[in-house]
């Protein structure tokens, strides 16, 4: 099968014709005396009727970077607010407006604020790398405390005010209830008013201070963000080629994803805990002052519990970088897989690949089951030690013999809320997020310092008109193997041309040339500006046009000549959107050729002195590469220093210097007057063909039913997510609780937090009861203890001591249910829902990853499945928690006294109103802010894999400047979140306080018969709500908003898989008899020969339309396994996937070892190999034994159908021989398609078929066709024998 984008048609036949009158210009060529050869009716071929027969034979069958305009955005109001407006956040109302009359957008996101711009963020980091990067082991700590920890600090500071708070809230509630005591006679109603007021004014204070302390703290995370994403995509782009292999972007991704997240967990929580710790020895002293010895107790709790939380954050450090590299490995093998997706589903290892990355799986959750383990263990621990240390400090207070009256009471209630709060949150949490963000850091230090190695720029960029390379005892090394030693050459202005087998040290020593490569020995110096094309096409994701101008000042001239060069005026021409088309992910949606051609025109359209060609015409057929050697290497550059990697000999006679790699040796040959050169001349001005481009248009039609491909343009934004729009769905919801264990699972959970919230209230009430039982108590004479009346009241209390202990014993024991049930629930939820999205995003048709690119689908794997890892439990947890104390609080404020039940309603009704305003606007930008993340991804993964090509082009900083751009959408969206939901949580405290004063002030204004238990019970929990309505609205949202993670995870669990259903036949197929009848097949925006989607069709990884028929069976109504399993395919990129070679060669273990052994040495591997169970990573894997353990792939499998992709395009000419003698040996009884542009490599097939653009320009036996003078493969193959010498 023959064929590129740009092979034969007449548009094709017209650079050949300018190629040859290059030649002649040259004096190389005579002119060809003209012979009409096209003659005869038109070539049709109506359906597409091939026949491909398998015979007892071994002959052949053949068959600115970014595209998105943005619109300018709108300053963000904060800027241009006042003071009043900022600390209320009234600045954020317009927002909200917006997103609640519509669905908001991207365009809707304000212009980054500067203190939050990435360049300035990205400068001053940078700076202090180079200050503290001799600090091998605390550079980033350092780092940190210089740019952040300071403020950091000031701001945990600022806290002692909320200490004081904290201290002076329980005394306050003792003096009130104390008024209310009988008999009393201290306080004064004017006192009691001044407690009141200070009171409400503490609670509004608070409100103000803790939503505008936790604003700044926020966004000093994304601070911290943005800067060490700066630097790590700085050190990217300075990253030397020699180190590429060293950088997982997997590790990357890991490092942006969840471990950057810890920073804004880790500001928010650590202050808390150093702050409460010291907020909770003042509250000892007050406590010890008021109640004396039993406060022991809590001094007893500190000590045990403290060191028992100091070494649970130790483990958790270790296990943290456990589960950290796990998680790498994770990412690594997904990326692996989808980046080689189409291999994957020819071969059928869906399930092997998804086998090896559950398996990563497991190992990941193992380690992350046990940090949530502690960390659940920890705070669980803490509430019900709390509650615990309450119950003896009440208790032995009581045994003590003194009273326990309402005023003492609610003191030691008002100082355990704080110490609850802890040792249940603060202190546990604060541990834990400081062993995750060290461990954190000393990663993101590792992988800086990885990626901290950048190469002297020693050579002249200068332009000249004399470019030279100087190697003066250049010695290059890899592995210990000395590649080529003590070079001394001098390469000057001409066409310099390097040849040798594979593994040679061609690549490297162009690297070297580049001072990508760090030499062992010498110097190289070069004069003149350089421009490269490398071996491996690289494409952006952007446009065509921008992937060739790529940085470079537009010139409209110089890109024509550029894309006539290098024969891609055509296929631009065939394309709907032309150089406007956008390239997919990897150049999926261009064929080989196409993707080289571009990569070339990339580096030809640089003006430079020296060009450096990796072998980028290799992968193109004979004519193609004819054409653009003359025209382009020859004739376009013909006044540079032109280096090209090459190891086709007709091109050695046109080079004036041919350096030669054998075995480290560097052989010079100096070609500029060859002595052969006149009879070669002579020889090729025998050609007799007719290269008129006007009589070919004339004389060739295609009809319209050859077409194999048709084409609908694809019309999705480069790096556009699909957000979903409104809130999450019920149907997301009820997928979670599904995927956790059914609903019935869940409604025992929920059941246990009602249960525990009852014994809660319980205990609340019988408190409230007991403080008046005491009061009653106290009014009795103590002369008349054996009176029947305090006998009573005396076994009441006995009573309440009873009910009172059998609380706290239920409390402890529903505690630990609810978490440790919950927590299994979100185990299941995380397991399955990867598990899920991993198989059907595996079994997804070839489309789906067409239009998708692989930077979004890792995304969806890290971040979101991070977020249902580590940070939904949490909010799931305390959501429910608070919604049933919030109830239960309510209920026991309204049936204390009943005159709260007014204001008890209308503030429910301001919490559904508030949460309603708040959610619309809260999910958009949730989702926003996940969808804005991809493109830093995206554009991460992309510079990485062409970081050569970006520094040789000196595109560091335009690339930086579009990676900022990307980055400040994503802090826009991140901050516009934060702002948004500090607001809505900031206006639910507002309405508490409101309840709160309500409260207090009328037990001021209607005090008549009131109980000192009732009002402290009232009061307690009015405060007390306070934090509960903030906590729980912020758990609430952030629960709504993190749903969007696992919203964006179920849409992958609901993509349209591959049909896999059909029939399983016995022994299919024994002919290998291919035909296709009426075969047409739609690929977006795709536009290439045809070749690869004939082979498409058979393997039925797009839809087609017709039948394409396997010994008589239409392959539509096989099982799509079965098909696949029967075909084996060799493709042009050979993939090995990370594991053992038995799983390489084997992955279903269906084969004995002898039989592996076997199909290793039919390769002539087995001399190389000493175990099957060899990591690939770990052999010296070059591109030519790729190939051959591919082919040792094809021989195990030993189908009746083989088909090989180009397999001899990119090795040398040995290697070549060897799997010509491999294919002669192996595969005598099987129908075999190659795909080729060696025109030698399928001069032995029995049929030959020549397409171009989807059509099928000739099908017929080869010698046949070569006796057809008008036919176009006698037409290829003269011209190959013409410079083929």
């Amino acid at each position: 099968m023959m064929g590129d984008s740009s092979s034969v048609t007449a548009a094709r036949w017209r650079s050949v014709k300018k190629s040859l009158e290059a030649e002649v210009a040259m004096g190389i060529r005579e002119r060809p005396r003209l012979r009409n050869v096209w003659k005869g009716s038109p070539l049709k071929y109506g359906e597409q009727n091939l026949n491909l027969t398998g015979t007892q034979s071994n002959r052949c069958r053949l068959l600115t970077m970014n595209s998105e305009k943005r619109q300018k955005q709108q300053a963000n109001p904060r800027q241009l607010a006042n003071v009043l407006s900022k600390i209320t956040f009234w600045y954020t109302r317009e927002l909200f407006i917006k997103g609640f009359n519509r669905e908001l957008e991207q365009e809707d996101l304000y212009e980054v604020l500067p203190e939050f711009d990435t360049n300035s963020l990205g400068d001053r980091i940078t700076h202090e790398w180079t200050l503290h990067k001799h600090r091998k082991n605390d550079a980033m700590f350092s780092i940190f405390w210089k740019m952040f920890g300071k403020h950091y600090l000031l701001l945990g500071l600022t806290k002692i005010i909320h200490i004081i708070s904290d201290v002076l809230r329980p005394i306050l509630i003792g003096r009130l209830v104390y008024f209310f005591t009988s008999d009393q006679t201290e306080l004064t109603k004017q006192d009691a008013y001044m407690y009141s007021f200070f009171l409400i004014g503490l609670q509004i204070f608070n409100v103000f201070y803790r939503h505008n302390y936790y604003f700044v703290v926020e966004t000093l995370a994304i601070k911290v963000r943005t800067a060490i994403c700066a630097l790590i995509y700085r050190k990217c782009l300075k990253l030397p080629g020699n180190r590429l292999r060293d950088i997982s972007f997997a590790k990357i991704t890991n490092l942006i994803t969840r471990d950057i997240h810890m920073f804004v967990l880790f500001f928010v929580q650590f202050n808390e805990g150093w702050t409460g710790f010291s907020a909770s020895v003042i509250i000892f002293c007050n406590l010890y002052r008021d109640i004396g010895l039993p406060a022991i107790v809590v001094l007893i709790l500190f000590g045990v519990f403290i060191p028992f939380q100091v070494y649970c954050g130790i483990r958790l450090y270790f296990l943290k970088k456990s589960t950290s590299e796990k998680t790498d490995k994770r990412i690594e093998a997904l990326q692996g897989a989808l980046s080689s997706i189409k291999s994957v589903k020819m071969f059928v290892w869906e399930k092997f690949v998804e086998r090896q990355i559950i398996f990563s799986r497991r190992k990941e959750m193992s380690a992350l089951m046990k940090i949530l383990n502690i960390l659940f263990f920890t705070v669980v621990a803490g509430m019900i030690t709390s509650n615990v240390a309450f119950y003896f400090v009440v208790m032995i207070y009581v045994w003590s013999g003194k009273p326990l009256m309402a005023e003492t009471m609610y003191i030691i209630t008002g100082a355990f809320l704080n110490f609850s709060f802890i040792l249940a949150t603060a202190v546990p949490y604060a541990i834990f997020y400081f062993s995750q963000i060290f461990a954190a850091i000393k990663r993101m230090q590792l992988v800086v310092q990885q990626l901290d190695h950048q190469s002297e720029e020693k050579n002249n960029k200068d332009e000249t008109n004399d470019p030279k390379i100087h190697l003066k005892n250049v010695t290059v090394k890899q592995n210990d193997k000395s590649l080529f030693q003590d070079v001394n050459l001098m390469i000057e202005k001409g066409l310099t041309i390097i040849t040798g087998l594979t593994n040679s040290g061609k690549s490297i020593f162009l690297m070297s040339l580049l001072q990508e490569f760090e030499l062992s020995n010498g110097n190289i110096e070069t004069q003149g500006k350089i421009s490269y094309a490398s071996q491996v096409p690289w494409m952006f994701p952007s446009t065509i046009k921008q992937n060739i101008i790529f940085g470079s000042k537009f010139d409209e001239k110089r890109y024509k000549n550029v894309i006539n060069v290098c024969d891609l005026e055509h296929d631009l021409n065939l394309l709907e959107s032309g150089d406007q088309t956008i390239i997919a992910d990897q150049g999926i949606n261009l064929s080989g050729g196409q993707k080289s051609r571009i990569n070339l025109a990339r580096a030809v359209y640089k003006e430079s002195d020296i060009y450096l060609l990796d072998d980028c015409l290799s992968n193109l057929d004979t004519l193609v590469a004819h054409s653009i050697f003359f025209n382009c290497i020859k004739n376009f550059l013909k006044n540079k220093l032109v280096i090209l990697v090459s190891n086709n000999s007709s091109h050695f006679l046109y080079a004036d210097n041919i350096l030669s790699f054998d075995n480290g040796v560097i052989n010079v040959r100096n070609c500029r007057t060859p002595p052969t050169v006149k009879k070669i001349q002579n020889e090729r001005t025998e050609c007799k063909v007719d290269f008129s481009a006007q009589q070919i248009e004339e004389q060739i039609e295609i009809s319209p039913s050859t077409k194999l491909i048709s084409n609908q343009r694809n019309k999705n934004k480069i790096y556009e997510e699909n957000n979903k729009t409104g809130s999450v769905s019920v149907q997301t919801y009820k997928t979670y609780i599904n995927l956790g264990g059914g609903f019935i699972y869940f409604i025992i959970i929920f059941c246990i937090f009602i249960l525990t919230q009852i014994s809660l209230s319980y205990k609340e009430k019988v408190i409230s009861d007991w403080a008046n039982l005491e009061n009653e108590i106290s009014q009795v004479n103590a002369s008349c203890y054996n009176n029947s009346e305090y006998i009573t009241l005396s076994e009441k209390r006995r009573l309440f001591v009873f009910y009172y202990s059998a609380a706290v014993a239920l409390i402890s024991f529903s505690t630990f249910m609810r978490a440790w049930t919950l927590f299994r629930f979100s185990k299941k939820v995380s397991i399955n829902l990867h598990n899920k999205m991993l198989a059907r995003v595996l079994r997804a048709p070839l489309n789906f990853f067409d239009n998708t690119y692989v930077g979004k689908i890792v995304n969806r794997f890290s971040k979101d499945i991070v977020a249902i890892d580590e940070n939904i439990a949490f909010p799931v947890h305390h959501t429910i928690a608070i919604v049933c104390e919030m109830t239960g609080t309510l209920i026991l404020i309204s049936s204390t006294n009943p005159r709260l039940l007014v204001p008890t309603v209308m503030l429910s009704l301001s919490f559904v109103g508030l949460r309603h305003i708040y959610l619309k606007t809260g999910r958009a930008l949730r989702r926003l802010e996940a969808s804005t993340k991809s493109p830093v991804i995206c554009y991460l993964k992309a510079t990485i894999e062409g970081i050569l090509t970006i520094k040789v082009f000196r595109a560091q900083d335009l690339l930086q400047k579009e990676f900022e751009k990307h980055h400040n959408i994503y802090n826009s969206a991140s901050y516009s979140h934060l702002a948004c939901l500090r607001t809505f949580i900031f206006a639910v405290d507002i309405c508490v306080s409101a309840f709160t004063a309500a409260a207090i002030l009328q037990f001021m204004i209607f005090n008549q018969d009131l109980q000192p238990g009732d009002v402290g019970l009232v009061i307690s929990q009015s405060l007390n709500m306070g934090w509960i309505v903030f906590y729980g609205m912020f758990q609430g949202a952030e629960l709504e908003t993190q749903m969007t993670s696992v919203e964006r995870a179920v849409e992958y669990t609901d993509i349209h898989c591959e049909t896999e259903a059909g029939l399983v036949l016995q022994d299919w197929p024994k002919l290998g008899e291919i035909t296709y009848k009426n075969v047409s097949l739609s690929i977006n925006n795709s536009k290439t020969n045809g070749c690869w989607q004939i082979i498409s069709a058979l393997f039925r990884l797009y839809e087609t339309k017709g039948k394409i028929l396997i010994d008589g069976v239409d392959v539509k109504t096989l099982s799509l396994g079965f098909l696949r399993s029967n075909i084996s395919i060799i493709p042009q990129e050979p993939v090995l996937f990370k594991g053992t070679l038995r799983e390489n060669l084997d992955p279903g273990s269906v084969y004995t070892d002898e039989e592996i052994w076997k199909a290793i040495a039919a390769v002539r591997l087995k001399k190389f190999l000493s175990s099957l169970d060899v990591a690939v990573e770990e052999l010296e894997t070059i591109t030519a034994q790729k190939q051959l353990i591919s082919l040792a792939r094809v021989v195990l499998n030993d189908n009746k159908i083989v088909i090989l992709d180009e397999i001899v395009e990119d090795v040398d000419t040995e290697t070549e021989k060897l799997i010509h003698q491999i294919i002669e040996e192996s595969f005598t009884f099987c129908t075999v398609i190659k795909i080729a542009h060696k025109l030698k490599f399928v001069m032995d097939c029995d049929k030959i078929l020549v397409m171009d653009n989807g059509e099928i320009i000739e099908y017929g036996v080869p010698n046949i066709l070569l006796q057809k003078e008008d036919s176009l493969f006698y037409r290829m193959v003269n011209i190959e024998d013409n410079v083929q010498y």
